[in-house]
């Protein structure tokens, strides 16, 4: 497989990784919604975020339809239903985060709802893929798609606690942030089974992990966001590990990959200091003065 294939490849991961982080607290933050508390807090973390990062999605997925097009297409065609659905609740998730303002009553539960269904249907192929089940409905698929929400949902609790301490109290996203850790901790033991118990990508999560709950513990709220992304990520690269796709014998030719390489980095010099500008000014704004910045 050439370089080209190979840069590709980390591309994509990178691309998953940051949806997973990105996406994965954002949609953690809409399960978080439906208990009623904190909901100010909550779209005000949400605000940049809530559009701007299925952008990490629609890069991994045009980068793979350009780069392996066998495998995009056997992806697609074999779980068209699950990612189907996962699409409708990304719609259905964004339409009620914008009338929420207007009916909360109603929009609530869909919002919830589509914040659990998107990373469930998404974790599932993901795990299926990883462990070669060709149906998203097997008991190791459907334990996945199980664990991505475990894993959305303290992100999102842990990423939290910082701007609950700017507005002066993270006790409660504290308590829920060690609470979902250790859960999550406890879910994750089967999927050491799933990938290898020897991969060290295994001790690396599982070392962030208890690392973060220590700084959570010693409420280091900052530091934390680091060892839990950390903790996040190598669960997802200990699955693209255990994959076994055909990707030497899929790869478009160099040609095609270096062009479409090349306007990746391109958009990558806009994209990526655009984005973090915005994390930057929302980071800066006090949640307490703004209301509904996710409509």
């Amino acid at each position: 497989m050439s370089v080209w294939a190979d840069l590709s490849i980390a591309l994509i991961l990178a691309g998953l990784t940051a949806y997973l982080l990105f996406g994965g607290a954002d949609f953690g933050a809409g399960l978080w919604h439906l208990f009623g508390r904190e909901r100010r807090l909550i779209e005000h973390a949400m605000g940049p975020v809530w559009e701007a990062n299925h952008v990490w999605l629609i890069f991994v997925m045009v980068l793979t339809w350009t780069a392996f097009p066998p495998v995009f297409a056997d992806i697609a065609g074999a779980y068209w239903v699950p990612l189907s659905i996962a699409s409708l609740g990304i719609v259905a998730r964004g339409s009620a985060l914008a009338f929420r303002k207007v009916v909360p009553e109603k929009y609530a539960v869909t919002f919830a709802l589509s914040s659990l269904a998107t990373p469930f249907c998404l974790g599932a192929v993901a795990g299926a893929v990883a462990l070669g089940r060709r149906s998203w409905l097997s008991l190791p698929a459907l334990y996945v798609g199980v664990l991505t929400v475990g894993l959305c949902v303290y992100l999102a609790a842990v990423f939290l606690t910082w701007d609950a301490h700017r507005e002066g109290d993270a006790t409660r996203f504290r308590a829920y942030a060690l609470r979902a850790g250790c859960a999550v901790g406890l879910l994750a033991l089967p999927g050491a089974a799933l990938t290898g118990v020897h991969s060290p990508l295994i001790g690396v999560s599982a070392l962030a992990g208890v690392a973060s709950l220590v700084l959570l513990w010693r409420r280091n709220y900052l530091a934390v966001r680091v060892t839990a992304a950390l903790a996040t990520a190598a669960v997802l690269w200990g699955a693209a590990a255990k994959a076994d796709l055909p990707l030497a014998s899929s790869a478009a030719p160099d040609a095609v990959l270096r062009l479409v390489l090349t306007v990746i980095a391109i958009g990558g010099l806009l994209l990526v200091p655009s984005l973090t500008w915005l994390y930057v000014l929302f980071q800066r704004q006090d949640p307490g003065r703004t209301q509904g910045t996710g409509a």
